[in-house]
């Protein structure tokens, strides 16, 4: 029982939130990379698997840091008491900032375009026909400031999530949030289309997972600081 209040309940909130935000939001940011590699270097599956490497390592990589970051404000006590809920009321105000403010992490979201190094890597990589290229540009898109990834990595701040330790924890938490954004990146085309119609209830299912998420947080630690 404790496994699954401790564990498994946060990880299927990730991985519900990812899934159904990544019909929107991830198809719309990154859509583009995938249709242009896709239509440049008409990939084989090999290709697809390496891009989708690439994504993932830079989404472990990041939630590492943020784990890392996290065991660093643990050396203060006030943290350590206080993580879980400070998390939890960061990612309740990101979910109602995605969800009714979206402008706020818009901004937060800069285009490739606007990056003269971020274009020219880019355009090298889609030139190339290696497969290193894929997983390149896997990573590099992985690295994009997105409001998703940032939030997922706030939650791995939260040096006690899931009952792991920190670094293992984001491993876990980013690698299932990239599971559940695969289904809608690898099948871009198909998906998005037959899926279109729900992205209304999409939305609010995400929204809702995002906002529990939060509540998960701020429960653990109002239950911490009791025991």
């Amino acid at each position: 029982m404790e496994l699954v209040e401790s564990t498994l309940i946060p990880l299927s909130l990730v991985f519900i939130s990812a899934f159904t935000l990544s019909l929107g939001h991830c198809a719309g940011m990154c859509g583009g990379i995938v249709l242009a590699y896709t239509q440049i270097k008409s990939p084989s599956w090999a290709g697809h698997l390496a891009y989708s490497l690439g994504r993932w390592c830079s989404y472990v990589c990041i939630g590492v840091v943020f784990a890392l970051l996290g065991k660093a404000f643990a050396l203060h006590h006030l943290w350590r008491e206080f993580a879980s809920l400070f998390v939890g009321v960061l990612l309740i105000v990101y979910a109602i900032c995605y969800g009714f403010f979206p402008k706020v992490l818009r901004a937060l979201e800069p285009r490739i375009q606007d990056s003269r190094w971020l274009s020219r890597s880019f355009g090298t990589l889609l030139q190339s026909r290696s497969l290193w290229s894929f997983f390149g540009i896997g990573v590099l898109n992985g690295l994009l400031p997105c409001g998703l990834v940032y939030f997922f990595a706030l939650y791995t701040l939260n040096e006690q999530i899931l009952g792991l330790s920190g670094v293992l924890g984001a491993v876990c938490v980013m690698s299932v949030f990239w599971l559940g954004s695969l289904p809608s990146m690898l099948g871009l085309g198909m998906l998005g289309s037959a899926l279109s119609a729900y992205r209304k209830q999409a939305f609010w299912v995400s929204f809702v997972a995002m906002v529990l998420l939060g509540l998960w947080n701020i429960y653990a630690g109002i239950t911490t600081m009791w025991h």
